[in-house]
Parts: C-alpha cells; sequence; structure tokens
C-alpha cells in the first residue's frame, strides 16, 4: 500500500473509531437528557482524535532505513 493511502486511512478510521466508542458509551443514557449525552460523546470524540491522529502520523511518516 502506498504512504497516502495509509495516511488516508488513519486519518479516517481514527475519528470513526472514536465516534462509534462515544455512541456505545452513551447507549444506555439514551433515554436521558441530552447534555450528558453530548458531553461524553465530545470527550471520547476529541480524546480519540487528539491521541490518535498524531501517533498515526508520527508512525506512518517515520522513513525506515532500507539495507
Amino acid at each position: 500500500m502506498s504512504q497516502d493511502f495509509k495516511l488516508l486511512t488513519a486519518a479516517l478510521s481514527v475519528p470513526a473509531i472514536s465516534a462509534c466508542a462515544a455512541a456505545l458509551v452513551c447507549w444506555p443514557i439514551r433515554n436521558g437528557p441530552l447534555g450528558p449525552q453530548l458531553l461524553i460523546s465530545g470527550v471520547i470524540l476529541t480524546t480519540g482524535v487528539v491521541a490518535g491522529l498524531p501517533a498515526c502520523f508520527t508512525r506512518l511518516s517515520a522513513t525506515t532505513p532500507r539495507r
């Protein structure tokens, strides 16, 4: 796979996985007030994006020396 494709996949999959995690966490309180759901979803999504994307970019942009 090309480096650009890997980077694009990481940039799309990290927020998607974070959004799925937020949806799963908020599922038990789906009939409750909207405020806590939005807060929990926002925290989980932000944490996933802030932690995940830089890690993916760092890992994908690192060049391995060829022998």
